[in-house]
Formats: structure tokens, C-alpha cells, sequence
């Protein structure tokens, strides 16, 4: 391995293995309990009733779809709920959007994402790890703005994972 690779290569493997474990999120969940929805417990800055449920078909599409957003140079470049045909916020509830995800096509997704990301990574060196880019608004480098998607997908991982073992499905394996 090169040298001047050396952290990319191993950003690579941890986002790999974040991968595979959200594919087991998918396969494992019972096609049955796909797109239903999850109340939280309500906290005191907790939206409007009803609001604090997320499904977990939804939770699967935010986490790959944060990836192909910080995967990219420019936040603009982003065209949200894409994948499935664009979501009107104001006009679809969050139930149907979740009924629209489908399985297949969130493990083609997230293949599609995966590669996306790792290509995007390998045009990189260490040094440009530590430049900036389009999100720097948010993020001081490259690094910290992978870094936090890692993170941002790995807490989502969580909440899926939590969720099959209430539901008694077969459990999410550590990569």
C-alpha cells in the first residue's frame, strides 16, 4: 500500500465495514415491518405529534443518501429524495415516503453509493484529506467531513440495529 495513501485506504475499510453492516440493517428486517413507523420517546423539543416517528425504510434512505451528499465537492449538487422520485416535504407525509422506499432498490443504492464514495476517496492523497472543499461552511477539511459521515451512519446503524433486536429479527453482526 502506498504510503500517500495510507489514510484513505483506511477510511476506506471503516466505511466498508459501516456498509455491511447497513446491508445486514436491510436484509434482516422482515419485509413485513419495512416501512413502519418507529415512535420515539417524546422530548421536550420534540416536533409536532406524530412527528417524532421515523420508519425504518426512511432511516436506510437518510443514511445512504447523507453519504452521497458529503460525497460529493459541493453541498448545491445534491438533489434530495432523488432516488425516489424527489419528496415534497410540504405535501407528503412521512409515511408514504416511506412506503415509496423500496428494499431492492436501497441495496442497489447503497452499492451504487458505496462505490461512488470509495472512487472518490482514492483520487485523494493525505494531504488533500486535509484541504478543504464546497463544505467547509460546516466541516474544516475533507477528513473531518468524512469523519463525521462515518459517524452520522454508524449512529443510524444504531437505531436500526436497537430496533431488529426489539423486534426480535436476527441481529446486526460488528464489522
Amino acid at each position: 500500500m502506498s504510503s500517500e495513501k495510507r489514510i484513505i485506504e483506511q477510511l476506506i475499510e471503516q466505511f466498508e465495514s459501516s456498509w455491511l453492516m447497513l446491508r445486514q440493517s436491510i436484509e434482516n428486517v422482515p419485509d413485513d415491518k419495512w416501512d413502519v413507523g418507529i415512535e420515539v420517546i417524546d422530548k421536550p423539543w420534540a416536533e409536532v405529534k406524530g412527528q417524532n416517528i421515523w420508519y425504518f425504510s426512511e432511516r436506510i434512505f437518510h443514511i445512504i443518501q447523507t453519504v452521497e451528499f458529503y460525497s460529493s465537492d459541493e453541498p448545491e449538487v445534491m438533489k434530495w429524495g432523488g432516488r425516489i422520485g424527489g419528496i415534497d416535504w410540504r405535501k407528503e407525509s412521512p409515511q408514504i415516503t416511506a412506503s415509496r422506499i423500496k428494499k431492492d432498490d436501497m441495496i442497489a443504492y447503497l452499492e451504487e453509493t458505496k462505490m461512488k464514495l470509495r472512487n472518490k476517496l482514492r483520487t485523494f492523497t493525505d494531504d488533500d484529506m486535509f484541504e478543504t472543499d464546497g463544505f467547509s461552511k460546516w466541516q474544516p477539511s475533507r477528513l473531518a467531513k468524512f469523519l463525521y459521515t462515518m459517524r452520522h451512519s454508524m449512529w443510524h446503524i444504531g437505531e436500526l440495529s436497537r430496533t431488529l433486536r426489539e423486534w426480535d429479527c436476527e441481529r446486526l453482526e460488528w464489522q
